[in-house]
């Protein structure tokens, strides 16, 4: 089989025993394939609770690391599928995947960024881009929400002492159902649509 059938017959999301059985060969052929298959382009690899590679006909681009990517590396337990290719340019990291994974509405995507509450070092560069899209009072919210579960870097008291008027929804309009949220949700005038056994699942996956 040439190459190009060969492309065209293992097309998609793959592990290296499924390349193997598709091809029917040995386990360390496959591997050796997908490692030749990446140098040349075809082949990209995500890592969630197994190694995934993704083969395409055409080889793909370099990318630089988005939204999915950043989420990915400091979530150790929730992992996210990526539902659309996120690209984006110059200087990328946890404070703009942060505002984001918000703007997405996404229950999971939120969820999952609570993680990089650890990881942000420019809190004036996040409140500046959430002021921007009108969010703040979400992230404040968020980072309530995540300092009681996880670890996170200290907020500056500046960007806390604020004071809010309109209601606002994580997700859609959702109303706050854990008690102990309450006040998060009457200090910051966001609700939060999340569970304990939500938050569980980004905990221990």
């Amino acid at each position: 089989m040439n190459q190009e059938g060969m492309l065209r017959k293992l097309e998609g999301l793959h592990t290296v025993e499924t390349v193997a059985e598709a091809l029917n060969i040995k386990k360390q052929s496959a591997i050796n394939l997908l490692s030749r298959l990446k140098k040349e382009g075809y082949v990209t690899v995500s890592k969630h609770k197994r190694t995934l590679y993704k083969i395409t006909m055409r080889k793909q681009r370099h990318r630089d690391h988005g939204m999915f990517d950043i989420i990915n590396k400091y979530s150790p337990n929730m992992k996210l599928m990526p539902w659309y290719d996120h690209q984006v340019h110059g200087t990328y990291g946890p404070e703009e995947a942060l505002i984001d994974a918000i703007q997405t509405k996404s229950f999971r995507a939120i969820l999952a960024s609570m993680r990089l509450f650890n990881h942000i070092k420019n809190w004036q560069k996040l409140y500046n881009l959430a002021k921007e899209k009108g969010i703040w009072q979400k992230v404040g919210a968020l980072y309530d929400v995540a300092k009681r579960f996880f670890r996170v870097r200290k907020m500056p008291r500046k960007y806390i002492n604020k004071k809010f008027e309109k209601k606002m929804y994580l997700i859609r309009e959702y109303p706050t159902s854990e008690r102990d949220f309450y006040p998060i949700t009457r200090k910051w005038k966001v609700a939060i649509p999340f569970r304990y056994g939500d938050i569980e699942k980004v905990i221990t996956g």
